[in-house]
């Protein structure tokens, strides 16, 4: 028990803190209220991609004023080993009519763009009345198709991967309340 005590120990001394919590929750309150402000009174329906946006999702459902729902999407890789993994299997995780409805769909790390492209053609294809990518980190530097956030919380360039707040690597650190980069 001791040995993987310290193991986990030496393991998050190689993550450097990029945002922490009272940045995250500072900058969440701001998209809340932009995106309120853009929305108008419209109910505004939040589509989370898990797992990484989990916690983005809740935080940014109780930043918006007024009516908020939510829902996910579950996004199976075929492999979990590159950036630009191909979407094998795409599930709605309850069922949600987004027909005329102010959607905004919630992404982790927007990276290559490929999925989330992916997905955002196949929800217009159920007529939403507006259709918005939120990023909580947008990575530009790795984008592969012409895609861009319409909103995102932090702008990263910088290589290696982010943990924390959501964001796991290898099934790790993703219960750290910051983000980190590793």
């Amino acid at each position: 028990m001791r040995r993987a005590i310290a193991t986990r120990s030496s393991l998050r001394k190689k993550i450097k803190k990029t945002f922490s919590e009272k940045a995250i929750a500072k900058r969440i309150a701001k998209l809340g209220a932009t995106i309120r402000k853009d929305a108008g009174d419209s109910h505004v329906l939040l589509l989370g991609i898990l797992k990484g946006a989990s916690f983005f999702l809740a935080d940014l459902a109780r930043a918006i004023p007024g009516e908020v729902s939510y829902g996910f999407i579950d996004v199976v890789r075929e492999t979990a080993d590159t950036e630009v993994a191909a979407a094998t299997q795409i599930n709605f995780l309850s069922w949600i009519n987004i027909s005329g409805k102010n959607v905004y769909l919630l992404k982790d790390v927007v990276s290559s763009g490929v999925i989330e492209n992916y997905l955002l053609t196949q929800l217009r294809q159920k007529k939403p009345a507006n259709l918005k990518l939120v990023a909580l980190l947008d990575r530009a530097d790795l984008r592969t198709v012409d895609i861009s956030p319409d909103y995102s919380a932090f702008k990263v360039d910088h290589g290696g991967s982010y943990v924390g707040y959501g964001l796991e690597l290898e099934g790790k650190h993703g219960n750290l309340p910051w983000i980190g980069r590793m």
